[in-house]
């Protein structure tokens, strides 16, 4: 029998799909729907892994009672094994699905790259965050949009803010936030020698400006000044770029991309907006039981989460002391493996408190 809760997730899409023919309610229909087509993928493996296991365990039965030599014994055997190495893969991929949830994966995000220790090494290896991140997003079809930019002069980037919006797409970052460290030789280093860099990632919901979340204009601080470039000197001569700081919490966000200063304040809103929601969030959340404190998604953005050394060709997860190889791979879109394997943990964790209780 499966370690994992097979029945269950078959009774609930069960339940869930006699509740929607029952259902007259246009509104709840609609968020039933919702439910129905993202309980659909654990339904199928948990099907295709209880019929696996009966036709198993009839297959063990049948072994059982024949003889030695008997050619049928051969082919049951390896009718065994097949169904054994099926029932690891869709267990695996089930428990992608089975890592404890969190309000808002369904939210989209806004996220955050900076800079850190590191000078200009910092800078590019943020860049690489970004571009990594931006390949997770074409993967799983979402959209990205860059919010705001702050360029060091290799191209790096001392600051980098975006949109990226899409079906779930909390649910497939949450774990990315806090601080990331790189160790390796710079493309600026001409004696070989391999340097430790940093850049922080945060992750929070995007609060979009019809949502339900608002901050009372008499609370937001708007500094009006002309755009600045790399360096700091001023790009133009209008006043287009704008700060804002929220004076309750001292939160604050700019922008300067836009060529307006309409375009950047319905930006800066939306970066602050976002902020300080999710720092309420944490405020509340900091303030419940430890069971629930201890939810991926709910890092201090201070702590180290992961190495990338690439001299081993290694990616650590300290969360996790688990490791990946083929370092190169993994900015290029392998990050996807990363995240799957750590939902993996995730639900191995859960899996672990529910069979001590």
């Amino acid at each position: 029998m499966s370690r994992l809760p097979i029945q269950d997730i078959i009774d609930r899409y069960n339940n869930l799909n006699e509740t929607l023919a029952t259902t007259t309610d246009t509104k709840k229909m609609i968020e039933l729907s919702k439910k129905q087509t993202k309980a659909e993928p654990q339904f199928q493996l948990a099907t295709n892994i209880l019929n696996t296991e009966n036709s198993l365990k009839e297959n063990e039965d049948l072994l059982a009672e024949l003889p030695a030599g008997d050619e049928l014994r051969e082919l049951t055997e390896l009718d065994i094994a097949e169904q054994k190495e099926k029932l690891t893969t869709w267990e695996d991929e089930l428990l992608t699905y089975l890592n404890p949830e969190d309000p808002r994966d369904s939210e989209n995000i806004l996220l955050e790259i900076r800079a850190g220790a590191g000078g200009d090494e910092s800078a590019l290896f943020a860049g690489d965050l970004f571009k990594m991140y931006t390949s997770m997003a074409d993967h799983f079809g979402f959209k990205v949009n860059i919010i705001s930019t702050s360029q060091n002069d290799l191209g790096g980037f001392k600051e980098i803010i975006a949109e990226i919006k899409g079906n779930d797409v909390y649910a497939s970052y949450k774990f990315e936030s806090g601080v990331h460290r790189v160790q390796r030789v710079p493309s600026t280093e001409k004696q070989g020698r391999i340097h430790t860099s940093t850049a922080s990632v945060a992750i929070m919901p995007l609060i979009e400006p019809d949502g339900d979340f608002k901050i009372d204009p008499k609370e937001i601080e708007i500094i009006i000044s002309t755009s600045s470039g790399k360096g700091g000197q001023s790009v133009n001569t209008t006043y287009s770029a704008v700060k804002m700081v929220h004076k309750p919490t001292g939160i604050e966000a700019q922008s300067q991309d836009e060529r307006s200063q309409v375009q950047n304040k319905i930006k800066c809103i939306s970066v602050l907006t976002s902020r300080v929601f999710d720092h309420y969030e944490e405020e509340r959340l900091a303030k419940e039981a430890a069971e629930r404190r201890e939810q991926v998604g709910r890092n201090d953005r201070s702590e180290k989460i992961r190495t990338y050394n690439f001299p081993q060709d290694r990616l650590t997860d300290h969360r996790y002391s688990h490791s990946w190889n083929q370092l190169p791979g993994v900015l290029t879109g392998g990050i996807v493996k990363v995240v799957d394997d750590i939902k993996r943990m995730e639900a191995e964790k859960m899996l672990a408190k529910l069979h001590t209780k």
